[in-house]
């Protein structure tokens, strides 16, 4: 179905539901494409969600607006995540918008382990521990094999397990998918058929064998097939370009009969190709679900149009395109390109950056640094600690007070371990309570006894999403999820690209964008050089105002380039020129005519409006001074437009039609 033919039938549909839909904070704020995404009738839904275009947003107000209207059952809807600190936040805004039933929310792995956990016991099988750490198991599998080919043992099975590919097809799918590895294909047969061999000599399974074990159950278990389109009777799918050929198989099973389906992605931010996701297959979405509604969300309201620009330029570059294109923000900041003589000299200017920037914005965790790789992080890092510039710390980083307790837990093997300690330590808090009278305040750094009881209850908050869960599990659940809220301390955020994905800054800076890092020097195929161009999209859209670049002329000894990827991209802007301060200081102010009133209410209007539309406050839109500039000068075409307001050429373009009304409307005589 091609985006807006069901617009007008839309309107009709939406108008039936009546005034409590219409009225509520459901739709409000809304653009036009993400109101049509939410309000469509049509069950089979792909929307096509550029970085920074609200799609979480849109997603959210999909399941509210459909419960609300009575169009869905909530204790039959599912939705699902690929991170569980993606599913939390779910979950959160959900209540916050008033949802009181629950829904199923939760990634691929939890939902389908709760469901297989079920059909397990209902049928008197033993269940199986689930373990998360497979390089642990592969290297007691493989014996003596270097750190190096652990890890790219380790990265092929990640994508044979993502295809559901066992180690006898493993070689012909390779060849047809032109895998390259440094060892042999032999090697990595080995390791899939010892690292089988070890999971069934322990009788446990990892997380990608629940996958796999659904999708056995609904391929050959017509009964266990019915239940599952019972239970989950809509569906919605957030992050859908990082659907693997399993998942998505998964996915085709529990949509059929139902049709009943809403997913939301951006092919453009598809960066997990090494982990066996396929953007493909939300590109080619019209051909692989026949009658889906593909609807565009090609807005972006995060990031201002110098930072959107540098984004579409990167993908241009690489022969792609960039769904969001468009920035409903003014023109901001002019993008920074800077190099450096070395990776020393470019931590040095990070640090001289960050010193100068604002102290409110780091204290409050809205700036970033981000880098390729890891060994980029730890020489920022040091350079950072020297320069006594605060980062930020996780809950379970040196110096919390939260560290001792999580790592006692962490080393735990088992959930009933695992509960077992949660349980004592509530009692042994509560009891202490009672003995000493003990106040514990919500404010402040919390004693010992405090630490171990707030990780307690959030042990057990992990065990009810992940009834499987061991200790390793909870150390990464509590660095992605942050579950206790005040456990960081506030600073400078210092992150990989990939780990960026996801989030925002006010300031970000993007380290490192030059030749053998972007791309990465391991991208030998095209589809891998265009997913290391993806990358640097997230990368450099991450940030809402301000984007800092820096490149090394050598770094590691080896002499570098500025990426190609950026090399041409034009950061200049022309500077605005204001009235001499004689001028400004010494001019009389007039009073208004009548006629300057009303084009000034007018203009006010026209704010609030733009500003609706945008999803954001009038202030953020634009400033009282640029609507009073505007009714001032009254601009006649776009270039008057950007002059009088200091907006820039590329805002006064889109903001000039709809102005151009109000003030023909006020032409005086």
């Amino acid at each position: 179905m091609v985006h807006g033919s069901t617009r007008i039938a839309n309107v009709t549909w939406v108008d039936a539901l009546g005034p409590q839909i219409l009225g509520s904070s459901i739709l409000e704020g809304l653009d036009p494409d993400q109101l049509h995404a939410v309000t469509t009738p049509s069950r089979l839904v792909a929307v096509i969600a550029g970085a920074g275009s609200g799609k979480t947003r849109v997603l959210i107000a999909r399941i509210m607006f459909r419960v609300t209207a009575g169009d869905a059952d909530p204790r039959h809807t599912l939705a699902l995540t690929f991170t569980r600190e993606a599913a939390g936040e779910m979950r959160r805004r959900l209540t916050r918008h008033g949802l009181r039933e629950k829904i199923e929310v939760g990634t691929f792995h939890s939902v389908l382990l709760g469901v297989l956990r079920q059909h397990w016991t209902d049928r008197r099988q033993p269940i199986p521990t689930v373990v998360s750490d497979r390089p642990r198991l592969l290297r007691e599998a493989m014996g003596r094999e270097s750190r190096e080919s652990l890890d790219e043992l380790c990265l092929e099975i990640d994508w044979a397990a993502a295809r559901g590919i066992g180690a006898d097809r493993y070689i012909a799918a390779a060849r047809q998918a032109g895998r390259r590895t440094t060892g042999s294909s032999s090697k990595v047969v080995e390791a899939l058929h010892q690292y089988q061999k070890i999971k069934s000599t322990r009788g446990v399974m990892d997380l990608d064998d629940v996958l796999s074990v659904s999708l056995g159950l609904f391929e050959r278990d017509r009964e266990f097939a019915e239940v599952m389109r019972w239970r989950f009777r809509h569906i919605l799918i957030d992050e859908a370009q990082d659907l693997n050929p399993l998942q998505h198989r998964l996915v085709e099973h529990l949509r059929r009969g139902t049709e009943d389906m809403f997913m939301v992605g951006d092919p453009a931010q598809a960066v997990y190709g090494f982990n066996g996701a396929d953007p493909g297959l939300l590109i080619d979405v019209a051909d692989r679900f026949p009658g889906i509604e593909v609807i565009r969300l090609g807005i972006n309201h995060r990031c201002t149009p110098q930072v959107v620009e540098t984004g579409v330029h990167v993908l241009t570059t690489s022969e792609q395109t960039a769904t969001a294109a468009i920035s409903s923000r003014a023109d901001g900041l002019a993008v920074t390109i800077r190099s450096a003589a070395d990776e020393t000299t470019e931590a040095e200017m990070v640090a001289n950056f960050l010193r100068r920037c604002d102290p409110d914005l780091i204290r409050t965790g809205q700036v970033a640094v981000l880098a390729r790789t890891h060994a980029q992080i730890s020489v920022l890092r040091d350079r950072l600690h020297l320069e006594q510039v605060p980062i930020m710390t996780r809950v379970d980083g040196p110096g919390s007070p939260y560290r001792p307790a999580i790592e006692t837990a962490g080393r735990l093997g088992s959930a009933a371990r695992l509960r077992a300690w949660a349980h004592d330590m509530l009692e042994q808090a509560e009891e202490h309570s009672v003995q000493h009278s003990v106040q514990y305040s919500p404010i402040g750094t919390p004693d010992p006894r405090r630490a171990e009881r707030e990780v307690a209850a959030c042990v057990l908050d992990y065990l009810r999403e992940n009834p499987m869960g061991d200790g390793l599990g909870l150390r990464t659940w509590f660095v992605t999820t942050d579950p206790l809220g005040h456990g960081r301390q506030m600073g400078v955020d210092l992150l990989t690209f990939h780990a960026s994905k996801g989030r925002e800054w006010h300031t970000v800076l993007v380290t490192g964008v030059e030749t053998g890092l972007v791309p990465h020097r391991s991208a030998s195929t095209q589809a891998a050089r265009s997913e290391e161009a993806r990358l640097l999209y997230v990368a450099v859209t991450r940030a809402r105002d301000q984007l800092w670049v820096s490149w090394a002329g050598r770094r590691g000894g080896y002499r570098r380039h500025i990426s190609p990827l950026i090399d041409t991209l034009t950061t200049e802007s022309d500077p605005v020129i204001a009235p001499p301060v004689e001028l400004r200081a010494h001019t009389a102010p007039s009073q208004p005519t009548q006629s300057a009133r009303l084009l000034h209410r007018d203009l006010v209007d026209w704010r609030a409006q733009r500003a609706r539309m945008a999803g954001m406050l009038p202030e953020q839109f634009c400033s009282m001074a640029v609507v009073r500039a505007i009714g001032d000068h009254r601009p006649h075409s776009v270039e008057e437009l950007a002059t009088c307001s200091g907006v820039g050429v590329l805002t006064a373009q889109r903001w000039f039609p709809s102005l151009a009304e109000i003030l023909i409307r006020h032409d005086e005589p």
